[in-house]
């Protein structure tokens, strides 16, 4: 690319573009969790997934889908996985078509048992944040279902 209009409009998008640093964010975030959760055998994205669905008991997975505004071909082989790991069941729903998701017993361990775990890297991100910009995205970024 010669130098020009469009080198110094690459040059703006590749150092001021707040998607690529969000998205920069989301990966340091991740395996700061992802590190800290390991020893557990889950990742943070299944580990947030599996509180999800114990915070939101019975839920179809279209509905958990839209509470974590999450794509559902990544959805369904979370889902998949973790349900092959013994993490979660699915059964018939009490409400309408489709099928419910619920915690199993192992799922439930799991979560109590990673607590530890989570909250030191909960900590450790809010550290490499700062306290100011921990706050300001909780308060941006609102809770999975609220």
């Amino acid at each position: 690319m010669k130098d020009g209009p469009s080198r110094q409009v690459a040059r703006r998008i590749a150092t001021e573009c707040l998607a690529v640093r969000v998205r920069r964010l989301g990966r340091v975030v991740t395996r700061i969790y992802d590190a800290a959760l390991a020893p557990y055998g889950v990742t943070i994205a299944q580990l947030n997934l599996l509180a999800a669905i114990g915070a939101f008991e019975g839920q179809s997975r279209v509905r958990l889908g839209r509470i974590l505004d999450v794509e559902k071909s990544t959805l369904s082989r979370d889902l998949k996985r973790m349900e092959q790991l013994g993490w979660i069941r699915s059964g018939p729903s009490d409400v309408g078509r489709g099928r419910s998701i619920s915690v199993t017993a192992a799922g439930s361990r799991l979560l109590t048992e990673a607590r530890p775990a989570w909250e030191k890297a909960q900590r450790a991100a809010q550290s490499r944040l700062g306290q100011g910009a921990f706050a300001q995205l909780r308060q941006v970024l609102r809770p999975p279902g609220a």
